[in-house]
């Protein structure tokens, strides 16, 4: 039995190294979900055998560290702050797209604990990292292909994120790094530095700005801790300083050519050449200003993990307009866990890293005299593993990668430093008792966790992608009916999901009633169960106003678009769905003014001021709308607008309406509609010599009118109307 567990627990161990391969096109978003649940899989059972292995082998029972007092604290305190928090379902499960949150968290720290306590050999430590460095080869190299065949301008290979990519790529960097300070042989050292340069191209084909900047400080806190205190080690003393030496010759060197064409045409290098912190921060700044503004509401223990996006909704700068209009994250990591915790959950996970700190520089201060678990080389490439890690996630955040080799860095360095607990070494649990009462508790809770964990939502996701894809409309109804009845976490994103097919459907002539109303009728009852069941978040209740009103059920459009405005009173996106619904409830005069508001809040938001042009054109008079629209994508934007141009043809401006489809035209030359309403604005003008010219320009650019438009320009040179039927 005991083989076998262990067996099962290395096994285990090693399968989430190659989880990056995973790539789930079965379920909802593949590249997140697969990777996610195959790691809580495999935890649980590796963490079950474990249990049963320490009980029988006392060399596989937990070590006292730091870094696992301070990493149980924080599950303890971040677990308390999302019971307390805006949604602790949020907090404990988070969604599809992240699945982050605390069960994530739990499952790392179950992975930490037993890498941490495998009693894993110098040669095992060698033979897992040999393991994950040739997986983060193959997902490089994999990348290139992607490259080459898509032609997609950053890699992210089998991660479908680039930062997420880049992050990956840091981790492998410095892990071959410790490997290369511990081989003897010139030829693995020259393999070792191969692989390297492999990984620094691929994290900067990413384009990740902020990861490549936590590779540079890590790089130079490592070189220069080798420098400062690697007087054992001479000749790598050496190679630090010429590396600091080389770090700032690179420096001026990549400095001075980022004008070079060869970087410039290279649309990863070029973001990384063209760093400019003070302009590339600035919505960064201004989301994590927001972000303090929550911290101050709520300092001791936060909002829960995951729930962001109230304090992002309650306090929006209106300069935010083009923006992505839902962020769910700081894309800070110190107001990440601000946010999420408080002070106390601040406090408890940067206390994970003091205890790193404290093992990897305080005692190695302390003791001079010895070599502590780590040498000076390898303590310079954790502390610059560390920085680097700390650096991207200053402007990202983390998922299920970075997590997984933050736990193995964590559990490798508390392998090292641990120390025995007599008692727990001590202690004495009989084999009868594991065979007959231990062993069926475990595995009874084993399974229980397995599937109540994350079955019923790992079906839901690929019931998901079932309805997006099921042939007839009750097919893609049974479908949602599965993923909503499974009852797993991913509810208000299948919810979501519904809803947008039900517009779709709604708006489709060709669906019968039969089909159509249940369709409809299940998508508003269950928005409705997700506002419930969440209150005060915005998104869900402009969501459903959206809703509301491309089924025709405008006053409760505008009942919903009020919630939602009151719960983000200064997002200029609120105030134009107010305004489009006054529009289609026939009061002009109300769209007028939200428009208005949302233009005046935010001049240079381009929709809110091609609306207000199109109501003031309405309302008012074209002069004044053509005064507003001053550039020329306020003009294009304008000419693309259905509704603004309706207008405009409604007032019967045919000079202007001819401005307008002429930028149409230019924007779009392959559309013959544009060009034959064009060539029939030019007629109505009296213009018959333009109108002609339009419809020999539009045939040559959209083939497809040619036939048509030989005859129209036959039916204006005869005098006939433009719209006679031809004789073949």
């Amino acid at each position: 039995m005991k083989d076998m567990l262990q067996g099962l627990v290395y096994g285990g161990l090693f399968l989430v190294l190659f989880l990056p391969l995973l790539v789930t096109d079965s379920l909802f978003f593949p590249f997140i979900t697969g990777k996610n649940f195959f790691f809580r899989i495999i935890v649980e059972i590796v963490f079950s055998a474990w249990i049963l292995l320490a009980l029988i082998d006392a060399r596989y029972r937990p070590k006292f560290s730091w870094i696992l007092v301070t990493f149980t604290v924080f599950i303890a305190l971040i677990s308390l702050s999302a019971v307390l928090g805006k949604s602790p379902a949020t907090s404990f499960w988070s969604n599809y797209e992240r699945m982050d949150g605390i069960v994530t968290i739990i499952h790392l720290w179950m992975y930490f604990v037993v890498l941490g306590s495998m009693a894993f050999t110098a040669r095992t430590w060698s033979i897992f990292l040999h393991t994950t460095i040739a997986v983060a080869a193959f997902v490089a190299v994999k990348g290139y292909i992607q490259m080459q065949n898509s032609g997609i301008a950053r890699i992210d290979s089998t991660l479908g994120n680039s930062a997420y990519m880049a992050v990956y790529m840091l981790f492998h960097i410095f892990f071959t790094a410790l490997l290369y300070v511990r081989a003897k042989d010139w030829w693995y050292r020259g393999a070792y530095i191969l692989i390297s340069l492999l990984f620094l191209a691929t994290l900067l084909q990413t384009g990740t700005r902020g990861t490549f900047l936590g590779l540079a400080g890590g790089a130079v806190v490592s070189v220069a801790y080798v420098a400062i205190f690697g007087a054992r080690f001479p000749q790598f003393r050496k190679l630090a300083i010429g590396g600091i030496i080389a770090l700032v010759v690179l420096a001026g060197t990549l400095y001075s050519v980022r004008e070079a064409d060869f970087i410039q045409s290279n649309g990863s290098l070029a973001r990384i050449a063209n760093i400019d912190l003070k302009s590339d921060l600035v919505v960064r700044g201004t989301i994590w200003g927001m972000a303090l503004d929550g911290v101050k509401e709520r300092p001791v223990l936060g909002w829960g993990h995951g729930n962001f996006n109230f304090v992002f909704n309650q306090n929006y700068k209106a300069e935010l307009y083009n923006q992505e209009q839902w962020f769910d994250r700081t894309h800070n990591i110190f107001l990440d866990w601000l946010i999420a915790g408080g002070v106390v959950g601040f406090l408890s996970y940067f206390s994970i890293m003091g205890a790193i700190l404290y093992y990897l520089f305080w005692i190695p201060l302390r003791r001079k005299e010895v070599d502590t678990d780590f040498n000076v080389l390898e303590r310079a490439i954790i502390l610059g593993l560390l920085t680097g890690y700390l650096l991207h996630n200053v402007v990202v955040f983390d998922n299920i990668i970075s997590y997984i080799f933050y736990g193995t860095l964590l559990g490798l360095v508390h392998a090292r430093v641990a120390r025995t607990l007599p008692k727990v070494e001590k202690f004495k649990v009989s084999q009868t008792l594991v065979l007959q009462v231990a062993t069926p508790v475990v595995l009874v809770l084993c399974v229980a966790g397995v599937y109540f964990v994350n079955i019923p939502s790992y079906l839901a996701a690929g019931d998901i992608i079932e309805a997006l894809r099921a042939p007839t409309v009750i097919e893609r109804l049974e479908a949602f009916d599965r993923a909503i009845g499974r009852k797993g976490f991913g509810d208000q994103e299948i919810v979501e999901q519904l809803a947008q097919m039900a517009m779709n459907i709604a708006r489709d002539p060709s669906v019968p009633a039969e089909e159509k109303d249940p369709f409809v009728m299940r998508a508003e009852l269950e928005l409705l169960r997700m506002i419930d069941e969440k209150p005060g978040d915005a998104r869900l209740h402009i969501f459903l106003s959206n809703y509301y009103r491309n089924i025709g059920a405008l006053p409760q459009a505008k009942e919903q678009a009020a919630i939602a405005r009151g719960l983000s009173p200064d997002k200029p996106a609120m105030m134009i769905e107010q305004g489009v619904v006054e529009l289609q409830m026939n009061n002009p005069a109300g769209a007028l003014a939200f428009f208005k508001e949302a233009h005046d809040r935010v001049p240079g938001y381009v929709q809110a001021r091609v609306l207000y042009a199109a109501m003031v054109a309405n309302l008012e008079d074209v002069p004044k709308a053509k005064a507003l629209l001053t550039t020329e994508e306020e003009r294009l934007a304008f000419a693309q607008n259905d509704f603004a141009v309706g207008t405009v043809q409604q007032k019967g401006d045919l000079g202007w309406l001819a401005e307008l489809y002429e930028l149409r035209v230019k924007a779009l030359p392959a559309d013959a509609q544009n060009w034959a309403s064009l060539a029939f604005i030019y007629y109505e003008l009296k213009n018959n010599d333009r109108a002609i010219e339009v419809l020999k320009e539009g045939s040559i650019a959209a083939p497809g009118l040619a036939p048509n438009a030989k005859c129209i320009i036959s039916n204006i040179e005869t005098g006939k109307a433009p719209d006679t039927p031809c004789t073949p």
